[in-house]
């Protein structure tokens, strides 16, 4: 096998240039103030007082978020739209489509939509005559224009796939969780979920629990500093787990019976919480945070997925709107055009093509200092986007890339920052903002 040969999909390649996706959980846990429903919620506790989908979007495009995932059914299988294989949806108290309406105003502010559809329903479990775990048989189904035999639960998710991929495109990310509060057995017929929105939606990435993305392994913001989107796998599955300190190293490339391009999205919420508690209004995860999150998600190979969870009203809070807006024009500033040199730096940004695959092994950074070239960096994979922070900030003539060890031919390019919020070197990943030396 050839891991210089592996190329991403269409639809990986367009994934991964968003860099910046948005997370919304919204649902009666907002009012109960639950984290997890119990799948018996009332129904009529949901109810926003001044839903306003623009202003999610419009507060998301302004921080340079380029696509939002909405949990349309999280674990307590209540739906954010009015689904007609359930009654423990919008329509049974609060009468708005609020899958509709975001899908309308993504279309409206150019930003793309997806959608959550947990594969846990505590209400299908719970509820007389549930489907969840029901030991129904499998049995030939038809689901709009195609057959599947499956058994209850698998033909209702796959309807309620079928009504949100043809009733809300288009539809750019279907986010498959893999967490379950359920305590029932409850086989998925996976395959025959992705067959659906391949041929529904075949632009669509399939997250986390699907062929396209995989979780990165945590949930507080940062990628490995060594990470690759060519993984190896064996009988189908990841050589490693996907939490694993390493998951795509020599030693789990001997074990591969295939090579798959399988990229890392980092999901962290804005708040401790990923539903919104008013507790946590002064909780909420400052502008350094952010930034440092976004150089070890971002800047190490992977699709930042930020979750900002609406608040009673239907809005997204104050706190979370402000610093979002401070994000968007920090990344603007810093990020998003490259230094003249000569200049004081303190972060170097290296890009690879990876439509041609991502072959960097290994690299070192030279700069040009009074005359003098000396090397001020070393690292291993770039992919699609690496931020490295210097420990301190230099004023330098030039630099230079040097690629120490390569799996094949890579157009790489190099730029270089400011950031004024680069902290001090030293502190570990997920514990205060900061950033450790390469």
């Amino acid at each position: 096998m050839d891991a210089s040969a592996v190329r991403p999909s269409a639809r990986q390649l367009a994934w991964q240039r968003q860099e910046l996706t948005a997370f919304v959980h919204f649902g009666p846990n907002t009012f109960t103030d639950l984290e997890w429903g119990t799948g018996l919620d009332d129904p009529a506790a949901f109810a926003p007082t001044a839903l306003d989908c623009a202003q999610w979007v419009s507060t998301l495009v302004g921080a340079g978020f380029k696509s939002v995932i909405l949990t349309a059914k999280h674990h307590d299988g209540f739906c954010l739209w009015p689904s007609k294989y359930v009654d423990h949806t919008v329509a049974a108290a609060y009468r708005r489509d609020v899958v509709g309406e975001l899908s309308a105003a993504c279309q409206a502010g150019g930003l793309g939509f997806g959608i959550y559809l947990s594969p846990a329903d505590l209400h299908q479990e719970k509820r007389d005559g549930g489907y969840y775990g029901n030991g129904s048989p499998a049995v030939a189904s038809r689901i709009g224009d195609v057959e599947y035999v499956v058994d209850d639960y698998n033909r209702f998710y796959l309807n309620q796939l079928h009504e949100l991929l043809t009733s809300y495109g288009p539809i750019a990310e279907v986010w498959l969780d893999g967490a379950n509060p359920t305590s029932t057995a409850q086989t998925y017929a996976f395959e025959d979920w992705f067959d659906l929105i391949r041929r529904l939606a075949p632009d669509a990435t399939i997250a986390v629990g699907g062929p396209d993305v995989r979780w990165v392994g945590n949930e507080d913001g940062f990628a490995r500093e060594t990470e690759w989107s060519v993984v190896p796998f064996a009988n189908g599955s990841m050589v490693a787990a996907q939490s694993a300190v390493d998951v795509a190293g020599p030693e789990q490339l001997a074990q591969a019976d295939e090579l798959r391009w399988y990229p890392a999205e980092v999901d962290v919420s804005i708040r401790p919480g990923w539903f919104y508690h008013a507790s946590e209004d002064a909780a909420v995860k400052p502008l350094t945070e952010l930034l440092d999150i976004y150089r070890k998600s971002v800047g190490r190979n992977a699709v930042l997925l930020l979750n900002v969870p609406p608040d009673r009203c239907g809005l997204f809070a104050d706190a979370d709107v402000e610093v979002l807006t401070a994000f968007g024009a920090a990344v603007r500033e810093y990020y998003d055009t490259n230094l003249v040199l000569p200049a004081t730096i303190n972060v170097l940004d290296l890009r690879e093509n990876i439509a041609g695959g991502q072959q960097i092994e290994s690299f070192a950074v030279d700069a040009l200092v009074d005359g003098s070239w000396h090397e001020i960096l070393s690292g291993t994979t770039v992919g699609h986007r690496r931020l490295l922070p210097l420990n301190e900030p230099l004023s330098v003539d030039d630099v230079r890339l040097r690629i120490l060890s390569s799996r094949g031919e890579a157009e790489v390019s190099l730029a270089v920052h400011f950031d004024p919020y680069v902290p001090l070197p030293g502190v570990e990943p997920g514990t205060e903002p900061s950033e450790g030396p390469v």
